[in-house]
């Protein structure tokens, strides 16, 4: 695998904050500083990059290759590939535990979700979930895996440490990304086909839903946990919800078919590829405006928490 730089940058090197987004159509990954709204590596992957999974712990930037079959691991230090996992089935949505000792994987055709060591790079075993898991999440402490399973229209609840299904939530129609609060409390569940999003509260289970743009796909919070915003592929648009009072409350036009969306702290900005118009749009989070378009590469999709934070 061959890195091509824009300019000579080790990502580890510099403080702040970079944005990892796969891009589909040119299978490779386009590496975004955050700060300067420019890309500052193009790193070849497998094929059919979609996932993403990011440890500033470990230095590494984990990539799902639908196509290929196939984990690249990234080394954030020098933006290259060192090492590719093979796994089986079709691998979509990406979560690492808080420790970054377990990659979780969601093999879309399998039903399963894979359990990754990325100590030894190895997949150590699998578990049966719903039809078609997509986005993955894992809670705060850890104890609990959260994934989307669009075709069975329900949220599978994963007991991190024996590995069994505990629960199953029903949802809307056809779940994809999956989200948390700040603090935990809340799962935010994007149902494409109803287009709408599930809150969940994350102890009870109780739900509300909450109606969006067209064809939703992903959101993220805001550092105050107040507002979750929501791609709408079909509107071009993210809308913003209220979550105290589950309404929306604004809509912030983008690129075309917005797909992967996350909070960058650092810049107190919200970061959204766009999948018809290779390009990332950034929205200031304090006043919900664009303020920017990144170039990418061929339809990139940047699916589940592409945001690196890095320090001196």
């Amino acid at each position: 695998m061959l890195c091509f730089c824009s300019f000579s940058l080790a990502a580890n090197s510099w403080a702040g904050s970079y944005a990892y987004i796969t891009n589909q159509g040119s299978n490779d990954v386009s590496v975004i500083d955050t700060a300067a709204h420019q890309v500052v590596a193009t790193i070849e992957v497998g094929m059919g990059p979609v996932g993403v999974a990011t440890s500033a712990s470990l230095g590494q930037v984990f990539i799902s290759n639908v196509d290929s079959q196939t984990i690249s691991v990234i080394d954030t230090g020098s933006n290259q590939v060192i090492h590719e996992i093979a796994v089986p089935g079709s691998p979509v949505g990406l979560a690492l535990s808080p420790d970054s000792k377990k990659l979780y994987v969601a093999d879309w055709f399998a039903d399963k979700v894979l359990v990754v060591d990325t100590s030894t790079l190895s997949v150590e075993r699998s578990i049966s979930v719903g039809k078609a898991p997509a986005g993955l999440i894992v809670s705060q402490d850890g104890g609990s895996l959260y994934v989307a399973n669009r075709d069975s229209d329900d949220v599978a609840v994963i007991n991190t440490s024996t590995m069994q299904v505990e629960r199953r939530i029903a949802v809307g129609s056809h779940p994809f990304g999956l989200s948390l609060s700040r603090d935990g409390s809340k799962l935010f569940a994007v149902n494409v086909q109803d287009d709408s999003v599930s809150i969940i509260d994350t102890r009870t289970s109780q739900l509300t839903t909450i109606k969006v743009g067209d064809h939703p796909y992903c959101a993220t919070p805001s550092r105050d946990g107040k507002r979750l915003f929501v791609t709408n592929t079909q509107s071009a648009s993210v809308s913003v919800i209220d979550i105290p009072s589950r309404k929306v409350v604004n809509t912030i036009a983008v690129g075309e078919y917005p797909e992967g969306i996350n909070y960058d702290a650092a810049s107190d900005r919200i970061f959204v590829a766009n999948w018809f118009d290779d390009t990332v749009s950034v929205i200031d989070a304090s006043n919900n405006q664009l303020i920017a378009s990144v170039k990418t590469g061929s339809k990139s999709r940047a699916f589940g928490q592409f945001i690196l934070e890095t320090a001196h």
